[in-house]
């Protein structure tokens, strides 16, 4: 799946992202007081944590968000069912995931140090999880520099251009649940017999 982050004026941005399935959906930002998209830094958060469940992973299983909008190409005729199953399977995730996209977007829109970014996420993840924190120091570390990275990118990207970045993780398909036979609550005439 690309991803592309789009400048507009005003210091405002949208995301496209273009499935594996041909569908491209986009999605608004609403953040205009950051220097750097929150979109961007859920993307790398989940990235370099290998959150292959968060936003972004479920986007690339087939989610489609509420804030999200169909551009192009065309869904399958179960894409809505199954953009409900894929947020539910994957709800816990998608919040774990938001508290690393906003501990580390926080790290490096206002120069925390690690220590600083792992209580902030410690705090969060609490909250969210009973689960012990599954990223240490090292890894802030790697994913706040990561951010870094891809935010100097970001500010070099002229008004009504992009910034393309590529999901590099597996994709989680959820099943499809099989349609089983109604039960009646009568056993079958051989069920009955057979004792």
């Amino acid at each position: 799946m690309d991803v592309t982050f789009h400048r507009l004026a005003g210091n405002l941005y949208i995301t496209t992202a273009v499935r594996a399935d041909g569908v491209t959906v986009t999605s608004p930002g609403y953040d205009r007081t950051s220097a750097i998209p929150h979109d961007l830094a859920h993307f790398v958060a989940e990235r370099e944590f290998g959150m292959t469940r968060g936003f972004w992973g479920s986007v690339a299983a087939g989610a489609l968000f509420t804030n999200m909008a169909v551009a192009s190409g065309r869904q399958k005729p179960d894409a809505a069912e199954r953009s409900k199953r894929i947020i539910k399977a994957h709800a816990d995730d998608i919040g774990l995931a938001e508290a690393a996209a906003g501990a580390i977007h926080d790290a490096v829109e206002h120069d925390l140090t690690s220590k600083e970014v792992v209580a902030r996420l410690r705090a969060l993840w609490g909250v969210i999880s009973p689960a012990p924190l599954p990223v240490g120091d090292k890894d802030i570390e790697a994913a706040s520099a990561a951010l870094r990275r891809e935010a100097a990118r970001w500010s070099a990207v002229p008004v009504d251009q992009g910034l393309t970045l590529n999901w590099p993780l597996r994709v989680e398909h959820v099943p499809t649940p099989r349609p089983g036979k109604a039960r009646t609550g009568r056993r079958s005439r051989k069920a009955r017999h057979q004792r």
